[in-house]
């Protein structure tokens, strides 16, 4: 198998996961207490949001038969959309479970958000930049990387005293997931830019980069989710426990 048809697969796989992911959150919104369904809500748009664009991007990508007519760099404005639309959602979706348990601080979901969006944006304009290793370039990308950094940084200043255990152990993943898990976007970024530099095929360089962002855009949507879904039902089910 090459790697066009790897990498058609991968995107197949997205959209699979993103709407089983869907049905998923949907389905157990039902076990979960009105006042903290709108975890299981945020986790079911954001995957809804990311299989509508798979299913795009699979449409530029191609199936097994057209390789012919596979255009994989033409995903990559997709993909921003994606990520302009869902990943500030799942900022709020971290919110959610920091109000549940009490421990929200006014302006943080704004503040975490709004970095988000020049995280994105600026990520965008440093990709859509002709002028590959330029100094533009690694601008955009530092800038992109400091927002990130900055995020990393307010989500793990969220005091855990006091929380519940369900609710610090989902923070506690949950802050993994905006390190680790948002980690892996810009070394999908940082493989694409050096193979280019180092005069890799472009087509290549594309697809490997494409195969990463697929993987962590189910681990970090899908897995997000789930984890906030679950401390959602533990709340639920300790506010029915002390009621």
């Amino acid at each position: 198998m090459d790697l066009l048809a790897i990498t058609q697969a991968f995107f197949m796989l997205g959209f699979v996961a993103m709407a089983a992911g869907t049905l998923y959150f949907v389905l157990e919104r039902n076990d979960i207490k009105p006042e903290h369904r709108m975890a299981a809500t945020y986790a079911g748009l954001i995957t809804f949001i990311a299989a509508i664009m798979y299913w795009i991007m699979t449409d530029f990508v191609g199936f097994f038969d057209q390789a012919g007519s596979a255009d994989v760099a033409a995903t990559m404005p997709y993909r921003y959309i994606d990520w302009l639309l869902t990943t500030p959602l799942l900022l709020v979706e971290f919110g959610l479970i920091v109000a549940i348990a009490g421990a929200a601080t006014k302006g943080f979901v704004t503040r975490i958000v709004v970095a988000d969006i020049i995280m994105i944006v600026t990520g965008y304009l440093g990709e859509v930049s002709e002028a590959e290793g330029s100094l533009y370039n690694w601008v955009m990308f530092l800038i992109s990387s400091a927002a990130w950094l900055y995020i990393v940084w307010a989500v793990f200043q969220v005091k855990l005293d006091g929380m519940p255990d369900y609710a610090a152990n989902a923070v506690k993943v949950m802050r993994r997931f905006v390190f680790f898990g948002w980690m892996i976007y810009p070394i999908g970024t940082s493989i694409e830019e050096f193979m280019k530099i180092g005069g890799a095929d472009v087509t290549m360089a594309v697809s490997l980069a494409a195969i990463v962002y697929v993987i962590a855009d189910v681990l970090n949507k899908v897995g997000f989710g789930m984890v906030a879904v679950s401390a959602a039902k533990k709340a639920s089910v300790s506010a029915t426990a002390k009621a």
